[in-house]
């Protein structure tokens, strides 16, 4: 069997390992980028933390995979007809194909979001967020208000972190006069609205014992290079970090009538995660029940390669029943909230647990000895202003 993976996330990552464990076939994996991003950890190597927790080249990850070949190239388009994948290099054939793409982000219209926010998403966001902060530094203005708009889990690890490391920098270069201040914008009535009432109001007293003011029920109207809209109120800033909306990626729409759509743009499925015949959609990609997030990624992944394992043998088809994984909310250095089914942790037994969730989540990527070394990369600062 010839089976092509296309999407170096957590989803097309997990599927090509545990795919390759199964020895059903030939498997090559197609990404736009060299490299794995480990989300999860993106707020801390965003703010000082070494890189190497976040990024791993995925030629590292397969060399203990030879049934796997790693191809970087991006996908324009499929036929599904003849069973292609179209890349911009390259067609591939294949017997099964497994997408999983990620989301993009999306500013909802926010007139100049796009051209003047920062972001966290990827390596290049990260970088141009540094020279940033560098160019603060040098020129002794490390006493901005820094906005953060977006209150999920992303904007709240991005908070606590930024606040920490702004400290640091006014503690290493001496910028004893810095009045540096984070502020986390939210248009929903409370922060994390995906998680629950008790995660609002834990993390909330968190934030606000770092210094970090937090606005609720506000809506960021405009931006440009030095001020930010906020409620039709104006504030002057030169640095506002977006970590809100996130959209499907745009393939899957401008395919036509290859894949059915899901009202919020996703990718439907049937029970065994296959949107057309031979084609499975998984992770942010498709609008299965909490999709969107790492672990559910990891699990539809493995229960792939079970289901083709099953389907090879022609033994009983099973279907994809979705669960309910842990989440886990850093905010700043040795405190966290994780909950599931209603059962919380906040502050240190949080943050232990949390980081008992990254170093397992490592270990379902590379073997137990590389996963501890990148899991204490964590530790290891990487300040370069």
């Amino acid at each position: 069997m010839n089976i092509v993976v296309v999407g170096g996330g957590f989803a097309g990552v997990k599927a090509a390992i545990e795919l390759s464990k199964k020895h059903i076939g030939k498997i090559t994996l197609i990404s736009d980028e060299p490299y794995f991003l480990h989300h999860a950890t993106l707020y801390a190597t965003a703010t000082g933390r070494s890189m190497a927790e976040s990024v791993i080249p995925l030629a590292h990850i397969f060399d203990y995979y030879p049934n796997v070949t790693v191809v970087n190239d991006t996908m324009t388009s499929i036929d599904s007809r003849r069973r292609l994948i179209i890349g911009k290099n390259k067609q591939y054939h294949y017997d099964k194909a497994v997408i999983a793409i990620g989301s993009v982000t999306t500013y909802f219209g926010i007139e100049g979001m796009a051209d003047h926010a920062y972001g966290i998403k990827n390596l290049d966001e990260i970088k141009q967020f540094h020279a940033h902060i560098h160019e603060d530094v040098v020129q002794k203005k490390l006493d901005r208000e820094y906005f953060i708009i977006g209150a999920g889990p992303t904007g709240v690890e991005m908070a606590g972190a930024l606040m920490e490391y702004l400290q640091s920098l006014i503690r290493i270069y001496n910028l004893k006069h810095s009045k540096a201040r984070v502020t986390l914008v939210e248009a929903a009535p409370t922060i994390l609205p995906r998680i629950s009432k008790t995660a609002a109001k834990k993390v909330m007293v968190r934030l606000k014992n770092l210094g970090i003011k937090v606005l609720v029920n506000h809506k960021v109207q405009a931006l440009d290079k030095d001020r930010i809209v906020i409620d039709g109120k104006t504030h002057p800033t030169a640095c506002a970090i977006w970590t809100s909306g996130v959209a499907n990626n745009p393939f899957f729409a401008a395919q036509g009538d290859t894949f059915h759509l899901a009202p919020n743009g996703r990718v439907e499925v049937n029970q065994y995660l296959e949107a057309i015949p031979n084609v499975y959609v998984l992770g942010d990609n498709n609008a299965v029940k909490n999709s969107g997030l790492a672990w559910p990624a990891l699990d539809q992944a493995t229960f792939l390669a079970k289901h083709l394992t099953r389907l090879v043998a022609k033994r009983p088809l099973l279907p994809y029943k979705p669960r309910t994984f842990i989440q886990g909310v850093p905010v700043g250095e040795n405190w966290a909230y994780v909950e599931r089914y209603g059962i919380y942790a906040a502050g240190k037994t949080g943050a232990a647990i949390r980081r008992w969730m990254e170093l397992y989540g490592y270990k379902q990527l590379v073997p137990a000895k590389i996963a501890r070394d990148l899991w204490r990369a964590h530790n290891i600062p990487e300040i370069d202003v």
